[in-house]
Parts: C-alpha cells; structure tokens; sequence
C-alpha cells in the first residue's frame, strides 16, 4: 500500500515520471495528498478505497467525484460511478485537466499556474519522453498518426476511402461531442494565442471520450451535421486533421478527430522543439497537392498556409511572376492549401494506393 507521503511518486512511476520533478509539481497540484493516497489505491470501489485508507466512505465518495471533475480518476460505468481507475496515461492527464475551463474548479489565477505547470512539464521531460517514442516507433516502421485531408480539396477525386474522408470519419459515429482543445486552449493561457484560428471549441470526440466528456460536463453532444460545420470552419482556418494511424500505439486511440496546428498542438510543437522529423511522428496522405503553373498567379497565400513547409515560390521559364512550387517529399497531403488557392492552380493528386493506409 502506497503511504500519503509518497503517493504522488507512486502516481508519477505508473505514468513513466516518477523522477519527474515537473510531472510531481502537477499532481500536487491536481490533489491534496489525502487524495493522492485513495488515488495510490485504485483501482478499486468507493468501498474498497475506503477500507484501505481507513477514510470514511462519504469522504472518499466526494474526493473521488471531484478528482473525476478534474480528470485525475476515471469511473469504469459513467453512469454509476462507484468504481475508479487512476488515468492511465500522462499524455490523457494533462488534456483532459486542460479542459477545465468552465468547470469552476479553480480560480483564474491557479487555472494559469496549472497550465504553467504543464508547460514546464511538455517542455521538458515530456518533450525527451515522446522524442524518443518517436524514434523507436520510426525504427519499428510505426508512424502513430495519419494526416486525414481536407474533405473539400478531394471532393472530385472518386477514390476516396471512407476511412480518410472526415466526413465519413464523422457521419458513421453514433455519438458526437464537441470540447475546447486542450493544446489550442493552453497556449492562449500561457500567453501565445493561436495563429491559425480563434475558435475554442473545434475537437470533434467520438465514443468513450464523447461518452467521457459528457460526464464530466466540459463536452457538448452535437449532431453529424453541427459536426461537419465545425469540420468546415476548421479546414477555412487552415488545420489540418489528424487520425490513428496504427492499431499499436495504445496511448492513442480513434475516439477523436484532431484539428490541429504547429503552433499549438501538443504532439507537433514539442516534437519541433526535440527537432523531430515529420515523418517520425506523422503518416503522409494518398495524395499530394500539384500546382498549374499556367493558372497560378504568384499570390504567396499558400506558402502561408502550409504548416509542412512544402511550398516555395520559384522562378518558372516563360513567366516574370514567381510561381508556387510543391516539394513532394514534404507535402503530407492535408490539402489546406487548396482551399484558399482562387485561380485553383493547387490540386489534390492521389498518389498512393489504398495499401498506404494500414488495416
């Protein structure tokens, strides 16, 4: 049995961080050590907890309820809650208490110094920890996720799958939520705002995490076309969607549609920051953006929006302008691009057959 006075270290090694000073300054932060200690003893009953602390069973039947609030503990029937499990990944503990504002849990003043927190976290032994993910999975011939294109920009390609087509992605789930992203959310907190887009609540969750966010009261159910507005709004703004891509990355799974931004998300800018490659981290489309040098009119819109830096404006034989040019060994096709293209000299090409995407 884990004591009060080292349970935070016991909570920090389930996750992989028990030499993490930072990972520590969080979960002090998210409980008392009293809770910390009914934490050490799941999973198990509210009576179970009880008899093992020796905490009388309203006390640890309030704690649990409000540590499930905070994301820290997860029930096993959301809809009876008398059975918890500690949050089983570090990644899924910081988004889900990220997405506290709203809750009224903490004041503004501790909901930044939690966020402060994190980042000193993400920063460092975060950003080493999944560096050297990233690494082994590539040596595995693994890449966790998949770049899903903008529906809009492949809308006249027929080959399309249903498994890379959002809106089919969307339209066969039979519960959908919507919350604040909790990457986007965070550097507004710490003082850097998102350069691509404004919206709060653009993270699309299907599922048990649709099923989750409910009971905790930070997601909205919306129906399949509110979902495809918000899809819409996010491919204008120029995210880009993101997908599991492989059944074995177990701390991921396909209960959400991610919109996301280099800027922002949490797997892109701490890779950056660790000078991962993009290919370590993300599986590339089947298909690839093109440009007709006849019709493209040197507007440089492109080269703004794409975040995989594939796009360059060159010199072309027989024009004065300088001419959009695709890199195709650093286009993930996410088709942004396309979107915002007015004379539509960028196009969506499929280049890969349907075998790139594994089963």
């Amino acid at each position: 049995m884990a004591e009060y006075s080292d349970a935070y270290i016991f909570l920090a090694e389930k996750h992989g961080f028990g030499d993490s000073q930072p990972y520590l300054r969080v979960l002090r932060f998210l409980m008392t050590s009293a809770q910390a200690g009914m934490v050490a003893q799941l999973p198990g009953s509210l009576e179970e907890v009880a008899q093992k602390t020796g905490t009388e069973l309203a006390t640890v039947k309030e704690d649990l309820e409000l540590l499930h609030r905070k994301g820290v503990v997860v029930p096993r029937d959301y809809k009876s809650p008398d059975y918890y499990m500690f949050c089983k990944y570090a990644e899924r503990l910081w988004e889900v208490t990220e997405s506290l504002m709203g809750l009224e849990l903490y004041t503004e003043a501790e909901t930044k110094e939690l966020f402060r927190l994190w980042d000193d976290w993400k920063r460092t032994d975060y950003a080493d920890m999944t560096a050297q993910r990233w690494h082994n999975l590539k040596a595995m011939g693994i890449q966790g996720l998949r770049i899903v294109p903008a529906y809009k920009a492949i809308l006249d390609i027929p080959e399309v799958l249903p498994y890379e087509d959002p809106r089919e992605i969307v339209r066969v789930q039979p519960l959908i939520t919507v919350v604040s992203c909790s990457c986007r959310k965070h550097m507004r907190v710490i003082g850097n705002p998102c350069s691509k887009s404004e919206a709060d609540a653009n993270c699309l969750q299907f599922a048990k995490s649709a099923e989750y966010s409910l009971s905790r009261g930070h997601g909205r159910r919306i129906s399949v076309d509110e979902a495809m507005a918000i899809l819409d709004r996010n491919e204008e703004d120029g995210l880009v969607h993101v997908w599991v891509n492989h059944a074995k990355i177990e701390a991921v799974q396909p209960y959400a549609l991610c919109s996301c931004c280099r800027c922002c998300c949490t797997v892109w800018h701490y890779a950056d920051l660790r000078q991962v490659a993009n290919d370590e981290v993300f599986a590339k489309s089947r298909y690839e953006a093109l440009v007709d040098t006849e019709l493209c009119n040197g507007c440089q819109d492109c080269v703004d929006r794409c975040q995989f830096d594939a796009i360059e404006m060159q010199k072309v034989e027989g024009s004065k302008r300088l001419k959009a040019v695709v890199d195709p060994e650093k286009c993930w096709g996410c088709g942004v691009c396309t979107l915002l293209c007015e004379p539509q000299a960028l196009r969506m090409h499929l280049v890969r057959p349907p075998e790139h995407i594994p089963a």
